[in-house]
């Protein structure tokens, strides 16, 4: 799924195909029909299924061949693999034409697929996908295939090109490929890099030696020198290898250049499309950053692009976004600005990362056609129609051949002009210009196409040799098959419409004989007529029912499909398939440890197990349950990490994006079956989603009444307004396991009234009752806190209920938090991790990126890796001697069956304080006891792999073995200033990590800890709230006159800051210089520790 304002993904995922198909159907004429005077309404197209369901995996992209078959690709699984499936329309069927083995990590797996143009006669389809290899690459090859049997040869394979790639981190993969009418080969290809970290949603120019290279896309997108962050232009050549086309952006021989690149400057160009009829113009859909609002001198809100391109340019990513607007050059050690990149200019940005392999001075960029933007866009509101995430997806011209028989082609109305499809918004729209030219004019209107047709998250499209539209969605799941995935053709029909078929079965797997009960219900006609009902069973062509409700039963083993075709009388019809198993059961598996619905904290840890049981298999073993785990913005998720059933820990980390974006957390428990004597292997999986603990009042599942208000002092700039007694609001699927109340941030300009939240409708059990007050105007606000009471575990709709006494306007609702643990835990030691950060050395390291330093950078998504070989170690220099309490160590596939952990003053004499000979992957949480300054774990014997060993963290808690007293608890506290609300300075001593002090949004701002007399400090731990400092001093006083700075930083990173220090005073401050965020400094703690 697309990632984006985020696909993803997101989402996310990558390709297209197109104009492969047009080249090789019925001659169309260049010149323009005769325009009809007004758009068809929807009732004219209809929307006919052709597949669905979970059996398609996770659909990316389809290809039309020219006999009206269509192949399609699912992304697959690194387990599975990945599939390339046909539809066969004379048989209303779907079978597998070819499967590959993939790493299929975060977004890459099988993201492309096209058509040779010559495909009538070659019969050569073009793959792209990502092998599992070493070193790590991501490949375009090209298969053959048979027409006979329906399958791509797999021994045809002739590998075309290659990249290198990184899978340490998520996320943008790209990989649509297109074909000019030169035979010219277009393929995109994501920056491959992160858009977290400290971004800020902004530009990820991270260049830090010690941040992972993933966070700067300008060793990708500006790089001349790399393919990634690029569309490419090749010839492929009939004997498998590809020249260069004159006509790309850097001439063959210049030097720190790749001849390839066509395009550069490009962060996620998700669809390409060449019009071949109008000197192959290139067109794209660009998915870009996070950024909800602007951040004066960092950056624009994030732009959602559409691109066209007559030639070869650089489109301005990382340094320019939308119409050529810039970022500023953000120095991440020193967080500060260097200056704003030129845009637009004669001159192009300047690439000086250390990262860098290609030129320096980068050629002029070039802004999108038409753009989204978050917050709206002002210059193309038609594309925030409806709003929400963005992600740009396909753009086609369509051309109208009034010379093709078709009954289903599209009219003439929609000739010469630019088709558009969005994903996260759900939508297709037109683009008209001033000139009528899609490829010289400029774009004035935007227009609704087959306005009201429910979209499923459209994530490749395509106008195939009969006119029609052909398109592919994804459906509402994240990195996995869902039910409501689907491929569609949608036909213009001048006269009746066709019924649509909609098809269930009580059971779809079992062993033989497997009774099955089925079901029409849904199937409907648009023109009112009356349908009959033909079922096929067996998929022999032969009618086994005609009853709208059936029954039958399978005798034989093997993997059938039922077929119901329904016609209205008039000649039209409409079917679906449904398959099913017959001799294996698909595996159950659950995910176990949190609810459906949970609520976290942002920086918290979550704990997700899962177990399966298979009818066949037996009960499975933890470690070949898969974990995954992906971080949610708006309709699409990034996927963060993966780990097994025994035990996968994961940290929330910061908050990803604004308060204007929903955020959440999505873990998927899976496990695929080895299949049963002719059958295919089934997967069976459970998906859970996760909600962060402070909500947007207007980010609803449904609304009853009240209006959403923009106001800039709103959290996220917006709230729920004009709220009239008895109105309400609905969140769908929510857990309060662990939340003890509630607050609300509310205004009232009248006498306020009663907020109730309420278990499953606007009567149910009432959970809490927040009496919210006048606060003498609605722009004034105030935090009213309650207990949540009589709360289950349980999965519940939650409704908010807005009462009060009189008419008119009650009150305002901007935000409502949830207090509590939740189902998330603070790492002991007030979230102190010892070894975050810390140097850490290896006995080996595994070629490639996966370096020491990963187990202990804080990041769930990256690794250490060893040799292939026994025995291995890791060891961290905690820095200082610490009486070691507990170590976790969060393993990837390659665990170790045999290890000890130890402990060293000097890193040569060794003590263990823990050891075993049965260890089994996951998680391995360890209370330990055990003093030293450098901690190593140490393997003897690999766990059921022949890799080496692999660590996705390696965590270290305990306390300073000086013994210091806290000295803060409780004591006066005053800071230079509060933001509005509850967040006062004393809350950072109360022993709570879930109260905080919040400042102004400005720079300096300090909070000073009264110790009641003069005390040695030889301890201070901070524990920062999302908006840290990256620049502040701690500092000593006697007097809260003069101070003496005993610690300081500029490069400060957020979460719990352990220091040691020595000084003397009364008096404790923290005097921030520099924000990391736009809003102000906020601590849930600041302990202060001595004698």
């Amino acid at each position: 799924m697309p990632r984006s304002t985020r696909p993803r993904l997101a989402a996310g995922l990558a390709l297209m195909m197109l104009a492969s198909v047009a080249a090789t159907a019925v001659t169309v004429v260049a010149d323009p029909a005769p325009a009809a005077a007004a758009p068809p309404p929807t009732s004219s197209f209809e929307k006919v299924k052709l597949d669905g369901g979970l059996s398609m995996g996770e659909p990316i992209e389809l290809s039309v061949l020219p006999d009206g078959k269509v192949l399609y690709i699912n992304r697959g699984t690194s387990s599975g693999g990945g599939q390339v499936r046909l539809y066969n329309p004379a048989t209303s069927s779907t079978t597998v034409a070819l499967t590959l083995q993939l790493d299929a990590r975060f977004e890459d797996g099988l993201i492309g697929i096209t058509l040779h143009p010559q495909f009538a006669t070659n019969r050569w389809v073009y793959l792209f996908y990502s092998p599992v290899a070493t070193p790590l690459v991501n490949r375009i090859s090209r298969f053959t295939f048979n027409t006979s049997t329906n399958v791509l040869d797999a021994a045809s394979e002739t590998k075309l090109i290659e990249w290198p790639t990184e899978r340490r981190l998520c996320c943008h993969s790209a990989g649509s490929m297109t074909w000019d009418s030169n035979n010219n080969l277009y393929f995109a290809v994501g920056d491959n890099t992160n858009s977290g970290g400290d971004s800020a949603g902004m530009a990820p120019i991270d260049e830090r030696t010690s941040r992972d290279a993933q966070y700067d896309a300008q060793r990708t997108s500006g790089n001349t020198n790399d393919l990634r962050g690029k569309i490419n232009r090749i010839h492929p050549e009939n004997n498998g290898t590809y020249t260069i086309p004159t006509g790309n952006l850097f001439p063959v021989g210049t030097a720190n250049t790749r001849p390839e690149i066509y395009t550069m400057g490009n962060r996620n160009p998700y669809r390409i499309w060449v019009d071949k009829q109008a000197n192959n113009t290139l067109y794209w859909g660009e998915v870009g950053p996070d950024a909800g609002a602007t951040i004066a001198n960092r950056g624009p809100a994030a732009y959602d692009e559409y691109n066209r391109a007559t030639g070869p340019g650089n489109y301005g990513w990382p340094y320019c976004g939308g119409p050529n607007v810039a970022y500023n050059d953000w120095d991440f050690a020193a967080n500060a600005p260097r200056g704003w990149f030129p845009c637009g200019g004669s001159t192009g940005p300047v690439n000086n990362s250390p990262r860098n392999t290609g030129l320096q001075q980068l050629p002029p960029t070039k802004g999108a056609l038409v753009w989204e933007q978050h917050g709206g866009s002002r210059e193309w509101p038609a594309l925030d129609n409806p709003g929400g995430c963005g992600s740009p997806n396909h753009a086609e011209v369509y051309h109208y051949n009034p010379n093709l028989n078709s009954t289903v082609k599209w009219p003439a109305y929609y000739d010469n002009k630019l088709i558009i499809t969005e994903y996260c918004r759900n939508w297709i729209k037109e683009v008209q210009f001033d000139n009528g030219n899609p490829v010289t004019g400029n774009p004035t209107i935007i227009e609704p196409v087959v306005s009201g047709m429910q979209l499923v998250h459209p994530i490749d499209m395509e106008f195939g040799p009969d006119g029609s539209l052909y398109l592919l969605e994804y459906g509402n799941g994240y990195f996995s098959g869902d039910a409501a995935a689907g491929l569609y053709k949608i036909n213009y029909v001048a006269g009746g419409r066709s019924p649509t078929a909609v098809a269930t079965a009580n059971r779809d797997n079992g062993l033989a004989p497997l009774a099955v009960t089925f079901s029409s219900a849904g199937s409907s006609d648009p023109d009112g007529d009356p349908l009959t009902y033909a079922w096929d069973f067996d998929s022999n062509g032969t009618t086994d029912s005609t009853a709208a409700n059936p029954s039958y039963t399978y005798t034989t083993v093997g993997d059938k499909r039922a077929r119901l075709t329904v016609n209205d009388g008039t000649g039209r019809s409409g079917s679906v398939q449904i398959p099913i198993v017959v001799g294996n059961n698909r595996p159950v598996t659950t995910v176990g440890s949190i609810p459906n619905g949970g609520i976290y904290g942002w920086g918290d840890n979550v704990t997700a197990t899962a177990a399966s049981t298979d009818a066949q298999d037996g009960t499975i073993a933890c470690g070949n349950v898969v974990v995954r785990v992906a971080l949610g913005h708006q309709e699409h998720a990034h996927e963060e990490g993966q780990g097994t059933g025994c035990g996968f820990t994961f940290n929330t980390g910061p908050i990803h994006a604004g308060l204007d974006a929903v955020q959440f957390f999505v873990v998927r428990g899976s496990y695929t079956d080895s299949g049963a004597a002719g059958t295919v292997p089934l997967t069976g999986e459970q998906q859970l989603t996760l909600w962060p603990k402070q909500w947007q009042a207007e980010h609803y599942v449904t609304l009853n009444g009240p209006k959403v208000v923009d106001q800039a002092a709103a959290e996220g700039g917006k709230r729920l307004g004009d709220i009239q007694n008895g109105e309400s609001v609905r969140h769908h699927g929510v857990s309060l396991k662990g939340i003890t109340s509630v607050k609300a941030r509310v205004s009232s300009a009248g006498t306020g009234g009663v907020l109730s939240f309420r278990y499953d409708s606007t009567t149910g059990p009432e959970v809490a009752r927040i009496i919210v007050p006048g606060t003498g105007g609605w722009d004034n606000y105030t935090e009213v806190t309650a207990p949540v009471t009589r709360p289950d575990d349980g999965t519940h709709d939650l409704y908010l209920v807005f009462t009060g006494t009189g008419t008119g306007a009650l009150y305002d609702v901007d935000s409502y938090t949830f207090v509590g643990g939740g189902v998330g835990s603070t790492p002991p030691g007030g979230g102190q991790d010892l070894a975050q950060g810390r140097p850490v050395t290896a006995s080996s390291t595994e070629a490639g990126a996966n370096v020491a330093g990963n187990a202990v950078d804080g990041n769930a998504a990256t690794r250490w890796s060893s040799l292939y070989a026994d025995p291995q170690w890791i060891t961290v220099d905690l820095g200082a001697s610490y009486n070691v309490n507990r170590v976790r160590i969060n393993w990837e596939a390659a665990f170790g069956r045999a290890y000890r952990v130890e402990v060293s003053p000097d890193n040569s004499a060794w003590t263990s304080i823990f050891s075993t000979t049965t260890g089994d992957g996951g998680a391995d949480d360890l209370n330990v006891t055990g003093t030293g300054r450098y901690v190593r774990v140490y393997g003897t014997q690999r766990g059921l792999t022949q890799y080496g060993y692999s660590l996705w963290d390696l965590n270290v808690y305990g306390s300073p073995v000086s013994g210091a007293t806290l000295l803060s608890r409780n004591r006066p506290v005053t800071a230079s200033s509060t933001e509005a609300g509850a967040n006062v300075p004393a809350n950072v001593v109360d022993g709570s990590t879930t109260t905080r002090w919040s400042s102004l949004y400005a720079d300096p701002q300090w909070i000073t800890v009264d110790l009641g007399q003069t005390r040695n400090v030889s301890r201070v731990v901070l524990n920062w709230e999302t908006a840290y400092a990256t620049a502040y001093q701690v500092q000593v006083s006697n007097d809260n006159s003069s101070w003496t700075t005993v610690s300081s930083t500029t490069t400060g990173n957020g979460g719990v800051d352990d220091l040691a220090v020595s000084g003397s005073g009364r008096y404790v401050r923290i005097n921030g210089t520099a924000r990391a965020t736009q809003w102000g400094y906020s601590l849930w703690e600041f302990d202060v520790y001595g004698s």
